[in-house]
């Protein structure tokens, strides 16, 4: 039923807990959102999860098994896929050619990752662009290429963190339509994002954390309209804005 698993992770500096005793489940199929105010610890929790920073205590279940600590090339092998918030293509490559690499990844030869790429491409609109230089393109198709990279290594599971930092409005929307265009072919998504129009539009449930540590989790509305996260993170004003 769940396909992560997150148990009372704790990462230390030295006598700091960027993350303390974090935990939550992802159920199959779901977009769970992790919110909170900068600082709080929620890129830290995907580097744990994702086995680029091993955790100084707890676990993380991946399909079931423990995969605590496991190096994020092992993890991806199983079906785990990231994206991250400041993004780093193959800047003199194309935006075909960045694909292609990423479908290596899963393929058994070139001309089936060449077959893959294209249907990455065309899945994430990015067809226009196959033979524009990677380092050339805005923030916007920049962020859609990180996340069709991400999906050329054929993920059961996507974190996702800040997918939409620096997008304009309409850029927004579409990755939105995006976002909701993944999940419904079957890849569980856990996401990391302030835009709040945006985390209300696509997730089920969300998990709020301030200083290293869990202050709510729910459905969107509970959450919300919950007093310590209006508080803590979303303020005044969103609630005036409402």
């Amino acid at each position: 039923m769940y396909i992560l698993e997150v148990d009372k992770l704790v990462k230390r500096y030295g006598g700091l807990a960027a993350v303390n005793g974090v935990s939550f489940k992802v159920k199959r199929g779901e977009i769970l959102a992790l919110i909170g105010p900068n600082g709080a610890g929620k890129t830290t929790c995907f580097n744990m999860i994702a086995g680029a920073t091993p955790p100084t205590e707890g676990a993380v279940m991946f399909n079931g098994k423990d995969v605590t600590g496991r190096k994020p090339y092992d993890l991806n092998a199983h079906g785990m896929a990231r994206t991250f918030q400041v993004v780093k293509p193959l800047a003199n490559l194309t935006v075909f050619d960045n694909l292609m690499v990423a479908c290596l990844s899963k393929s058994r030869n070139i001309t089936e990752a060449r077959g893959k790429a294209r249907a990455v491409m065309l899945r994430t609109r990015l067809d226009a662009l196959e033979h524009r230089q990677a380092g050339l393109l805005s923030i916007g198709n920049l962020k859609r290429l990180e996340v069709a990279r991400a999906l050329a290594t054929e993920p059961e599971l996507l974190l996702m963190d800040e997918p939409m930092g620096g997008l304009t409005p309409p850029e927004v929307d579409q990755a939105i339509e995006l976002i909701r265009d993944i999940n419904a072919q079957g890849v569980s998504i856990v996401l990391i994002e302030h835009i709040m129009k945006a985390v209300t539009a696509v997730s089920s449930s969300i998990v709020v954390l301030q200083n290293g540590e869990v202050i709510c989790t729910g459905e969107p509305a509970a959450v919300m309209n919950d007093e310590r996260v209006i508080k803590a993170y979303l303020g005044d004003g969103y609630v005036a804005s409402r």
